[in-house]
């Protein structure tokens, strides 16, 4: 497996490690209380890069690991992910996974982080750590992680290692329309777009309708790279009746109707 990698800021880093080392009861003040719930409110608002802050200040001042720290330190990876710092929120659920009791969901959402961060091989190996506390692979998060891994694998290039995620996932009973979806784009990606059309025309064969305007939008688009324009322009026009009408999709209707 590959190693993970993490990069957080030093004042985390210190502040995290510190905290791993402590363990037990510990005062929550009521300064820190308030920090959490202005932390919330900023993370609601939208306001990642300040919720973060706002955790950070909180987190500097406990001395111990109880609940309440655990609590902050869920919502300042929740923060992280949203903002986008994949690194930092890695580290923090690898933090959780050690200063709190083992959890899957920890590692899947580790695993989440590092694959969306552009290290599917890093990725793959907190998946398997989660997958060692979660026999029946229902844990949450685990179905996301592997889908991000899939992606992952399809945006370096190694196609093959992509087709195999998706393929045990669907094996596994996790077959939806949004995996399908995510599967027929790794193919797009790759220039396959038959092969895409046969995951579209499957995950449409499916009851879930999660990702079906998704994969109505992408087989039109596959038609179309295919050089079938008269079926591509069919597909498009079913679409914006089902869907409504959009700007990207009356722009490849207006191209269509001209070859």
């Amino acid at each position: 497996m590959g190693k993970r990698v993490y990069q957080a800021g030093k004042k985390t880093a210190v502040i995290l490690a510190a905290l791993f080392l402590l363990s037990g009861c510990g005062s929550v003040t009521e300064e820190m209380k308030t920090g959490r719930t202005e932390g919330i409110a900023l993370l609601e608002s939208g306001d990642y890069e300040g919720a973060v802050s706002r955790f950070d200040e909180v987190i500097s001042q406990a001395s111990r690991v109880t609940d309440f720290e655990l609590d902050v330190l869920k919502y300042r990876a929740e923060a992280e992910l949203k903002l986008e710092d994949y690194q930092a929120a890695a580290y923090t659920y690898g933090i959780l996974s050690q200063v709190d009791e083992p959890k899957p969901e920890y590692e899947y959402l580790e695993a989440l982080c590092l694959a969306r961060g552009g290290n599917p091989e890093g990725a793959k190996a907190a998946l398997e750590e989660g997958k060692a506390l979660d026999e029946s692979l229902s844990g949450f998060g685990y179905e996301e992680a592997m889908m991000a891994i899939g992606e992952a694998y399809a945006a370096s290039g190694d196609m093959e290692a992509a087709d195999r995620t998706y393929q045990e996932l669907v094996s596994q009973g996790h077959a939806n329309t949004g995996i399908y979806n995510r599967w027929a784009l790794s193919a797009m990606e790759a220039g396959n777009y038959e092969e895409a059309l046969s995951y579209i025309q499957t995950g449409l064969a499916l009851s879930d309708d999660t990702a079906r305007k998704e994969l109505r939008f992408n087989e039109a688009v596959c038609c179309e790279y295919l050089g079938q324009y008269e079926q591509a322009l069919s597909l498009f026009q079913a679409y914006e009746a089902e869907f409504g009408s959009d700007e990207q999709t009356a722009h490849e209707i207006a191209f269509l109707v001209t070859r």
